[in-house]
């Protein structure tokens, strides 16, 4: 494989009927003569929906780092509907596959698609056209409205995927898109094409993995005895535009300590509030948002009763988000620590790529979460 393998390739306009013909063009040219024949990486079809040009160009810098953890056929659409009104066209460039060292083993196909007004319904079809039939198809929405309120264009793009993602971070109406979403996972889950297994799954989800972990070690019988039975408060604190992601986890830690929903309310919009029954009394969730600071959970309390007096386990993030940890409220102990990988938000997408099991506890958690939304609406 020679060196110009390495050197960046422009993208090349051509008319959607030419795109295969093009690839293979960009493929033989980045060879050189002479050269070994080039392999092709792509364990799947990705098929990236986004509504901006401004957005698309954010992912299209995202790609690179995105293959080389989930090498794949990646297509990028941008539809703007809003616009005036403008034909489909494709853009297609082939690139190196550079892994660890900067080394190049393979080669990695994208093709752009842009429409405009009314042409966006015919993005579909484009798609369609474009897929490579015998590998998996990841839908990514990465448009900012919530899936459950994207109408068609969603339905049409999923129609032959095994995974559909989205991110709820800083959807702009979080109430609604939460309410909706549960009864939508479920539609959507049962709808694949000829019966086939899909998945729908939530980047903030993935985002929260080592809070669940660490709650879940936690309020185990053996590292904290009647913690878990005695819990009376759950407060969440976030960052601007990640108040799903808070609202989730409020969410899975009511239903694992087996709470049934109330009632809700908004406090000066700054805290929303949430009022559960057990049997031993009222118990409350509430997800409060900070004026300042990175779009993510910063800050868990659980009020409860350790060593037979009140206290509370405080849940903080460290070291500028590597490591989260424990602090003891009320009691004497020694702070406890858990190291969190350092992930892009390329890494993060390109392991969810990976990741096509349905996860029963996010369902679960989502169904709680669309209950606790009807409660506000």
């Amino acid at each position: 494989m020679t060196t110009d393998l390495l050197t960046t390739n422009p993208e090349t306009l051509a008319p959607l009927r030419d795109v295969e013909r093009l690839l293979a063009r960009q493929m033989k040219a980045l060879q050189g003569p002479g050269s070994a024949p080039v392999q092709r990486a792509r364990m799947a079809n990705l098929v990236i929906f986004c509504n901006s040009l401004e957005q698309a160009g954010r992912i299209n810098a995202q790609l690179p780092e995105i293959e080389a953890v989930h090498p794949a056929r990646a297509l990028l659409v941008i539809g703007e509907p809003g616009h005036e009104e403008r034909e489909v066209t494709a853009r297609v460039t082939v690139r190196p596959l550079l892994m660890a060292g900067g080394r190049a083993h393979a080669l990695v196909e994208q093709v752009t698609l842009h429409a405009g007004g009314a042409a966006v319904e015919r993005l579909p079809f484009a798609v369609r056209a474009l897929l490579i039939g015998d590998l998996p198809t990841n839908l990514w929405w990465a448009a900012p409205q919530p899936p459950p309120l994207a109408g068609p264009l969603l339905h049409d793009l999923s129609e032959n995927a095994q995974q559909i993602m989205y991110d709820s971070l800083g959807w702009e109406h979080p109430v609604r898109g939460v309410a909706a979403t549960a009864s939508w996972l479920e539609r959507i889950e049962r709808a694949g094409a000829g019966g086939q297994w899909r998945v729908a799954s939530d980047l903030n989800w993935r985002r929260l993995k080592y809070w669940r972990r660490l709650l879940t070690q936690s309020l185990d019988p053996a590292s904290a005895p009647g913690a878990a039975e005695s819990v009376s408060e759950v407060t969440v604190e976030h960052g601007p535009h990640a108040v799903v992601q808070a609202w989730e986890l409020g969410a899975w830690v009511s239903r694992r300590l087996g709470w049934r929903l109330h009632g809700g309310k908004v406090h000066d919009g700054v805290e929303i509030a949430w009022c559960f029954s057990t049997s031993q009394g009222p118990r409350f969730v509430r997800v409060r948002r900070l004026e300042q600071g990175p779009p993510e959970v910063r800050r868990i309390r659980l009020a409860c009763t350790l060593e037979g007096r009140p206290a509370a386990l405080n849940f903080v993030v460290e070291e500028g988000g590597r490591r989260l940890a424990i602090q003891l409220e009320g009691v004497e102990g020694a702070p406890r620590t858990m190291t969190v990988p350092a992930l892009s938000a390329a890494e993060l997408i390109g392991r969810q790529l990976s990741d096509r099991e349905r996860d029963p506890a996010f369902r679960e958690s989502m169904a709680v979460a669309q209950g606790m939304a009807q409660s506000l609406l």
